[in-house]
């Protein structure tokens, strides 16, 4: 019974670790530059998907290219339009590393929070579901 308890709380903490690396990555991010949308790139893997922004943009004289998710939520990700420049924020000491904002995200950072802690609360909760009843 404790293995299940296990993978959950293995769930919840690779929730959790997903949630600090993305903030630190947001956090690192911390020069202002401007950013030309290119185009929204989806990305197809065998379970699942994801939709990420392409973005051209200037630093230190030299030009990237990149695409990213920080700081995006789907809903703003439509609204971006093609060839208009936007305030992004680069990592100076990785400057192919940007973030579109620094602000946490609904679709990517307060789901995974959310569902770390579902991950650990489901256990402790059924545990003391299974409690209670036995006594009845």
């Amino acid at each position: 019974m404790w293995t299940i308890y296990l993978v959950f709380w293995a769930a919840a903490a690779f929730c959790f670790a997903m949630v600090l690396v993305r903030v630190i990555q947001m956090k690192r991010c911390t020069e202002i530059v401007n950013g030309w949308f290119l185009e929204t790139v989806r990305i197809i893997r065998i379970k699942n998907s994801t939709t990420k922004a392409k973005f051209f943009y200037e630093y230190d004289g030299k030009e990237y290219q990149g695409l990213t998710d920080l700081g995006l939520s789907l809903k703003r990700m439509n609204e971006l339009s093609k060839g208009y420049a936007y305030r992004m924020y680069v990592n100076p000491k990785n400057p192919s590393k940007f973030a579109f904002d620094k602000k946490l995200t609904l679709g990517n950072e307060i789901i995974l929070l959310v569902g770390g802690i579902l991950f650990f609360i489901f256990p402790i909760a059924f545990q003391l579901y299974i409690r209670y009843w036995r006594y009845f």
